[in-house]
């Protein structure tokens, strides 16, 4: 691969593209007040940044002059940058290969410019030089820089360029007459083009600065030494262009409105806090503010807790509600982080009761990157302790904690699909060590060693069982240490005839006797499944999670909701042995005993299992 560095000048925090050769470099770093995270800095070594405000995103190119190492140059910026989608190579007589062309285009967002390296090395290498296409104007380059700069300024940089350069004299009449203009000081170079050029315009700019007086000079006026070095790069590609003798091409530039970063997440306290984090949608608000009451009930005023709240579309009114929460408590602190452009084209998919928020912990090393570490907690949970006492686990050398999974451990235990699904389709070595993934003590100095897009890559490849909790599984095996049951007590349920807890008997006595001890002292109430308090509300631990909703904010609207969308499943449905089944395509629903399915068809039967592949696209 050739060694191409383009650089992005940003004077602010932007996004930049991912790709091997973009590098962002901040640029007046000198002279701002801040740092931001970017590849380079323009004040490393020898360097011109302090002059910024004359130069602008020319510090960068001298900085690079005299500092990296490349085979090829290149300079955007953060707003601007070439679109490679079709070249114009520049002919013998000077000319492109088309009669009419469009120079630039503008674009909302600054993640609709997509292209591959593969796509930017094979265009940049058949080139000496690439710079924006030639923009068309009524006007000459010399009229034009006379209507919005100081007319003494191009003149007195002219009369410079005739004594310094003579042979560029031709060039220079040439490109000032022209009605063609070259703008941005963007263009990707070879390196002995590149060091030529730098070596031809400083010395220019510095002999003009030298003879201008700036005391005068309005902050906008201050940049000709930038304005004019636009303009002489138009003559340096003149005079290249008519040598004859190097490849030469324009490309169009994007323009771009919205060139923030992603959003990201510092942590809020110096040291020592408790760092929780939770990714809800609107709907779900409620039952998260739940959540929050019950964290904020158990909290310790000893320690400092940190809850990030990851969401695409909590509305205002919703934040505002969870945020009076935590009351006048000053050791919690409630922040909302909108993290649609990570996830806004990732096309994940759900089924059954899930949402697709249940994937926005693949971005937590992403969104948290200042973190070391953090607690994940699924929305549907209520604690019952003091949540410190399982973020002071200690996770050293594994990338996350988790509580194994009983049920899904019972389910393998009986039903010889679920076991064949474990080792063939996730390749667990060890089934037993299946985990829950709605409570996570995550490691992120070990968890960013597995990066979000080979996540992402295996779970679009098909539809998991459990979703983003079978990832983990495959990804993380051997690198998770087991926590005890009491802090993720999965709920009971009771329908058709069976229930959690006849599955979960079948796993290991030791795991099964751990789950009931957890039973009596649970610390995390997890309500996984398809009952939750707010459609089943006598549902197993309901009354916990109701004493905490009382407290809330919500406790009405959850009220509402329930009675409403008629989401209440009576007890006598509950205590019943029947199943409804959804046909599809259809809207049929049809009622089964599953208490007679269940004494035809054992669950794990080879039948049961037959019968279930037969109907499956039906369900």
């Amino acid at each position: 691969m050739a060694d191409i560095k383009i650089l992005v000048s940003c004077h602010k925090e932007s996004y930049v593209p991912e790709s091997k050769f973009l590098y962002p470099i901040q640029v007046g770093t000198e002279i701002s007040n801040k740092k931001y995270k970017t590849s380079y800095y323009d004040n490393q070594g020898d360097h011109i940044s302090g002059e910024n405000k004359f130069y602008c995103e020319l510090t960068a190119q001298y900085w690079a002059w005299k500092q990296l190492k490349a085979e090829y140059y290149g300079f955007f910026h953060y707003r601007r940058y070439m679109v490679f989608q079709k070249e114009y190579p520049v002919g013998a007589d000077g000319r492109l290969p088309v009669k009419s062309w469009r120079p630039y285009t503008e674009a909302e967002n600054i993640r609709e410019w997509e292209y591959s390296d593969k796509t930017l090395e094979e265009i940049i290498t058949k080139y000496d030089i690439l710079t924006v296409l030639r923009e068309p104007m009524k006007v000459s380059v010399y009229e034009q820089y006379c209507q919005f700069h100081k007319k003494e300024d191009i003149d007195r940089m002219l009369h410079l360029l005739k004594q310094m350069y003579p042979k560029y004299q031709e060039a220079a009449e040439e490109y000032m007459a022209s009605k063609e203009h070259y703008f941005l000081n963007m263009y990707i170079m070879k390196k002995e083009l590149f060091y030529a050029y730098m070596e031809w315009l400083f010395p220019l700019l510095e002999a003009f600065k030298a003879s201008t007086d700036f005391s005068e000079y309005s902050e906008q006026e201050c940049r000709a030494p930038a304005f004019l070095a636009e303009r002489l790069f138009g003559i340096y590609f003149t005079h290249i262009k008519k040598q004859k003798k190097k490849k030469c091409c324009e490309l169009p530039y994007q323009i771009f409105n919205d060139t923030e970063p992603y959003p990201c997440i510092n942590p809020i306290y110096p040291e020592g806090s408790i760092n929780l984090v939770m990714a809800s949608d609107n709907s779900f608000s409620p039952y998260l503010g739940v959540l929050i009451q019950s964290i904020v009930d158990c909290a310790l005023e000893e320690n400092v807790y940190d809850i990030v709240i990851l969401h695409r579309q909590i509305t205002e009114e919703n934040q505002k509600r969870i945020l009076r929460i935590k009351r006048e408590k000053e050791n919690i602190s409630i922040r909302f982080c909108n993290i649609s452009d990570y996830v806004a084209k990732i096309p994940f998919q759900v089924h059954h009761h899930f949402s697709v928020e249940t994937f926005y912990r693949y971005f937590i090393p992403a969104v948290m990157k200042e973190y070391q570490k953090v607690l994940y907690l699924d929305v549907d949970i209520v604690v019952k302790k003091d949540i410190a006492g399982l973020f002071q686990e200690d996770i050293t050398g594994y990338a996350l904690a988790a509580v194994k999974d009983v049920d899904v451990i019972g389910s393998a235990k009986v039903e010889k699909d679920v076991r064949k699904y474990l080792e063939k389709e996730l390749k667990l070595k060890e089934v037993r060590s299946y985990f829950q993934a709605g409570v996570l003590l995550i490691n992120l100095d070990e968890i960013k060693k597995y990066p979000v897009s080979k996540l992402i890559e295996i779970t679009l490849k098909k539809t998991w069982r459990m979703l983003d909790q079978d990832v983990l599984n495959m990804v993380f095996q051997g690198k998770v240490k087991a926590l005890p049951q009491n802090w993720n007590v999965l709920i009971n349920w009771k329908y058709g005839g069976r229930s959690r807890i006849d599955i979960i008997k079948n796993a290991p006595f030791s795991l099964w006797k751990e789950y009931q001890d957890a039973r009596k002292q649970p610390y995390i109430i997890h309500y996984a499944g398809a009952w939750k308090p707010w459609n089943m509300p006598s549902c197993d631990y309901a009354e916990e999670f109701w004493d905490y909703a009382r407290k809330t904010p919500f406790y009405e609207s959850i009220l509402c909701e329930t009675i409403v969308s008629r989401k209440y499943t009576s007890i006598t449905e509950e205590n019943s042995n029947k199943r409804i089944f959804r046909l599809r395509p259809t809207k049929l629903e049809v009622a089964v005993d599953m208490k007679k399915i269940n004494k035809l068809m054992p669950p794990g039967s080879k039948r049961r299992v037959w019968v279930r592949q037969l109907f499956k696209k039906f369900l």
